[in-house]
């Protein structure tokens, strides 16, 4: 399974590596917005069974022999167990995580955030929302744990990190 964590663009990248490597993509807002079906994401509860429906699917995955799963996120301190507990599903059943953390400039950030491809995944799409986002909250961290791929996607398209992914990990 690879993982991308980061700024924006990674459902661009993840999109483009899908195409690349024939695995499969599981956008992290598929998993939000069945849990918002139901549940209201403000409530911390939500984010217990959204991952837990996450973490279910991947293991569904791993256990059906998929090549391969795309899995994206916005990376947080609060996410460790999460990752820890993916981690351990997919080392039980013979499968590895690869991560990788994209990020880019600030000010290519706020241009990316009006990006009309993200209305379909209802995200942050507000240079105002981004902001708030960025001062109050620890988003867009690197894992302290395990080794990741960091590539800075400022200037680059989302077909050549795919590729830069594609390479450093030959998948």
């Amino acid at each position: 399974m690879t993982e991308l964590v980061g700024s924006m663009w990674r459902g661009q990248v993840a999109k483009q590596l899908a195409k690349i490597t024939d695995f499969r993509l599981f956008h992290n807002h598929l998993t939000a917005d069945y849990v918002s079906s139901i549940f209201s994401l403000k409530d911390k509860k939500s984010n217990e069974i959204k991952w837990k429906f996450a973490i279910k699917m991947i293991e569904l995955a791993a256990k059906h022999k998929a090549k391969g799963v795309i899995f994206t996120k916005v990376y947080d301190s609060d996410d460790k167990s999460f990752i820890k507990k993916i981690i351990s599903i997919l080392k039980k059943m013979g499968g590895e995580i690869l991560f990788v953390k994209l990020y880019c400039d600030t000010e290519k950030l706020y241009e990316r955030v009006i990006n009309k491809s993200r209305k379909a995944f209802d995200k942050v799409r507000s240079t105002k929302d981004l902001k708030n986002i960025l001062e109050k909250e620890n988003k867009y961290g690197t894992l302290p744990f395990k080794k990741t791929l960091v590539i800075n996607n400022t200037n680059l398209s989302p077909k050549k990190c795919a590729k830069k992914i594609k390479e450093y990990y030959s998948l």
